[in-house]
């Protein structure tokens, strides 16, 4: 058994076992996809989601060497502790011991990293998922809901605002418990929440996106790392790349993807938007004019 396991050991660990019975084969699949997440799961909760029972799940482990299913769980969350995400603070006295280096080749190598991201990005995106997720957001009979707390709240602004220039009934949440009850009234099956969150998790967003699972609507989350407690309740999860070798991760790529998807929206409503009806209203209160000078 393996005190500190990630995907590569565990793959190892697999090849042993071959052959895998059907129902083990089901399981070993959806652990190998969600691998990343799986420190987060219950043993309920993986059996739900894998679609096998707990004596299967039971029995594999047995086989890969655990006592159980608290035992497994604890090697993985051996490899998150090895893996974590560097905190801003640690980031900060890193870079402090650092000696002063050239602003300009610094500001380039910067740069250089942020279009490394880009390139990422472009080369791991799934067209065709992104393309059912637009195709889900301009169906004008779902309310889109849309959550992101601490750094990601601007991109969850950035697209609820857009949004509603391509279609109405959008839903900016507040993380304020007691302004959030009154904004999930009335939320229906096939329904569409939006959840952006970057780096470090928070619980009230986690609870929404248990909430609009247990609603069967649909939750897709954005984020940056892998690990992390939302794939659970999540029916598609975007992992996007960040890492800039600076304090603070990136959300040049989250922006990316908002932007994208709103182009992808745009193109589903086929000229069915807001924009005029919305141009009438900013003339009506007078809002973003010009000035007039005279």
């Amino acid at each position: 058994m393996k005190d500190h396991l990630d995907l590569a050991s565990y793959k190892q660990l697999t090849e042993q076992l071959q052959p895998l019975t059907e129902s083990e084969a089901t399981l070993n699949t959806f652990l190998i996809e969600h691998f990343g997440e799986l420190s987060y799961y219950g043993i309920i909760d993986l059996a739900q989601k894998a679609r096998v029972s707990k004596a299967t799940i039971g029995r594999y482990l047995n086989k890969l060497g655990y006592t159980g299913y608290s035992a497994f769980k604890q090697a993985l969350r051996q490899d998150l502790i090895a893996h974590d995400i560097v905190t801003p603070i640690d980031a900060s006295k890193a870079k402090s011991l650092i000696q002063d280096t050239d602003t300009k080749q610094e500001a380039f190598r910067y740069i250089a990293n942020v279009t490394q991201l880009v390139d990422q990005f472009a080369a791991d995106l799934d067209v065709e998922e992104l393309e059912k997720l637009a195709q889900l957001i301009a169906d004008k009979k779902r309310t889109v809901y849309v959550v992101g707390p601490a750094s990601s709240r601007a991109l969850a602004i950035h697209f609820s605002t857009l949004l509603k220039y391509s279609r109405s009934e959008v839903v900016l949440l507040p993380l304020d418990k007691g302004e959030l009850p009154k904004t999930l009234l009335g939320i229906k099956e096939g329904d569409v929440l939006i959840a952006f969150s970057y780096y470090r998790f928070n619980p009230v967003v986690l609870d929404i996106t248990k909430y609009f699972n247990l609603k069967n609507a649909h939750v897709t989350v954005v984020t940056n790392t892998h690990s992390n407690p939302y794939g659970i309740y999540s029916n598609a999860q975007y992992v996007l790349p960040s890492n800039v070798d600076s304090i603070f991760h990136s959300r040049t790529i989250g922006f990316l993807f908002v932007e994208l998807l709103l182009f992808l929206v745009q193109r589903e409503c086929h000229n069915d938007d807001n924009f005029e009806e919305l141009e009438d209203l900013f003339k009506f209160f007078d809002v973003f004019s010009s000035i007039d000078l005279k």
